[in-house]
């Protein structure tokens, strides 16, 4: 451990954890001559590629910041509003990632509720320290009833150490409460969550592109092409709640999110609230 961070550490009880143990790409085998079984982690299969996660294509959106709430919201559960699911094998590989980017905790603490809670920026600005529980199992967001309304949404266990760590800036920087996922030291030169989501190869799922013919080789331009960030309205339970329309520019919609949507996905088609709002057939 440096210097710098035992001093900053100094006044704070802390103990270290082997956080490749929360992560979801680990097994337990029998290690060598016991029949106990030992955590042996496995290489991630994704790593150094691009992740595209469906829970981003909702993360920007056209909303004002929602006022501060002090209320005690249900889960999204009772709401009708089901996380979307992640793939092991991606999920394995965002964890590793975040977990190699953790000396940026306020940033990866906020990616990594995005990933699971599909929630927009504007409601991670809402969540505040007294939101997410001592054991960093439920946190808490806030959207002034645009979306959902309020919801308690359930952490996975490979994120629950990030947001502790975010916590624990604000314990060490103020010793009280605030906006869990800005920096209270008021840092500088920060990276905005997409550019860092980019820095580490996750984004939202991308519209196809076309592939060079064959025997023609991509230029260098076509190789790094932009990446796409939506805004998708598909979450809000408000069609007033957007200042515009979708702008999806080309990107998937992320998958259903409630019983009834889910449901009618599953029949062959989707519900008449689910897509390009001027598309929707009028009620």
């Amino acid at each position: 451990m440096s210097v710098e961070l035992d001093r900053v550490l100094s006044g704070v009880r802390y103990r270290f954890v082997a956080a490749t143990v929360f992560l979801p790409a680990t097994v337990l085998l029998p290690a060598a001559g016991s029949s106990s079984p030992a955590v042996t982690p496995l290489l991630c299969p994704l790593a150094d590629r691009w992740i595209a996660l469906p829970a981003l294509s909702t993360f920007l959106a056209e909303v004002e910041l929602a006022r501060l709430c002090c209320c005690r919201a249900s889960f999204g559960v009772d709401r009708d509003f089901f996380p979307l699911v992640v793939l092991q094998t991606s999920e394995a590989g965002v964890a590793w990632c975040l977990y190699r980017a953790s000396v940026h905790l306020l940033l990866v603490a906020g990616l990594a509720t995005a990933v699971f809670t599909a929630a927009s920026a504007t409601q991670l600005v809402t969540a505040h320290v007294h939101d997410l529980v001592p054991d960093a199992s439920t946190v808490m967001l806030h959207d002034d009833g645009l979306c959902q309304g309020c919801m308690t949404h359930q952490v996975l266990l490979w994120a629950r150490s990030l947001l502790m760590a975010a916590r624990r800036v604000w314990d060490i920087a103020t010793g009280t409460g605030g906006p869990l996922f800005t920096d209270p030291l008021g840092s500088t030169g920060v990276l905005f969550v997409t550019a860092f989501a980019e820095r580490w190869k996750l984004c939202p799922p991308e519209p196809s592109r076309p592939k060079p013919c064959k025997g023609r080789t991509a230029s260098r331009a076509e190789r790094q092409q932009k990446t796409l960030w939506p805004v998708c309205t598909v979450h809000y339970g408000l069609a007033w709640a957007m200042r515009g329309p979708d702008t999806m520019r080309g990107c998937p919609y992320p998958p259903p999110h409630s019983r009834r949507s889910i449901a009618r996905r599953k029949n062959g088609w989707l519900p008449p609230d689910y897509g390009l709002r001027e598309l929707q057939p009028l009620r």
